[in-house]
């Protein structure tokens, strides 16, 4: 970051999170998503003995796929590293999402069924990053499709997910340039198949 003034600091905490989307050859869509968290100095874990700096505190891999419906078929965590031996057994649930559907409400569907006292906060809380990318690999390429399959830009307004994004962000606001670029004549009844 630059213009944004600074005092002297010390580095202590890094936080990595990768994502990944892809299109199987069997048409769902699958994201695969890792979290690592790291310290630059080393410090003593009752259940892990001395953790190096850099060694990884938490580190989580989930893997979901979801059908041309965002409904949940495949759900699989692992957890690499936690803080306590104990940290493992929060995989257990995590295929409680399977039949959940990515929409509206997901991240409170998701507390529900893999958080608090039987979950991990680290695989909680990676799930919201996890539903953006599945969007954005579903949406991307339903988008090049179109694109490969006629010379123009893709018509969002023949799409109820698409209406479903309105009011999500600067760019959807209802009153926003996009909106009234892509209906012109007023945004249409929301279906909602949640």
């Amino acid at each position: 970051m630059t213009n944004i003034p600074t005092l002297s600091r010390q580095h202590v905490h890094r936080r990595s999170i990768t994502l990944d989307g892809f299109i199987r050859d069997d048409g769902l869509i699958e994201v695969e998503a890792e979290l690592k968290d790291t310290k630059t100095y080393g410090f003593p874990s009752v259940d892990r003995g001395f953790i190096n700096p850099g060694d990884a505190i938490h580190h989580m891999k989930v893997r979901i796929a979801v059908d041309d419906q965002l409904e949940v078929r495949e759900a699989e965590a692992k957890t690499l590293a936690g803080p306590y031996h104990i940290c493992p057994s929060a995989n257990d649930v995590f295929d409680q999402l399977i039949g959940l559907r990515i929409a509206s409400g997901w991240r409170n569907k998701v507390r529900h069924a893999i958080g608090g006292r039987q979950g991990c906060t680290h695989i909680t809380e990676l799930m919201g990053p996890v539903a953006t990318v599945v969007m954005q690999t579903f949406y991307g390429e339903e988008s090049r499709r179109k694109r490969d399959d006629s010379t123009g830009e893709m018509d969002m307004t023949d799409s109820d997910s698409y209406i479903g994004l309105i009011n999500s962000c600067v760019g959807y606001d209802e009153k926003s340039p996009v909106i009234t670029r892509l209906w012109p004549n007023g945004i249409p009844d929301k279906q909602d198949k949640s």
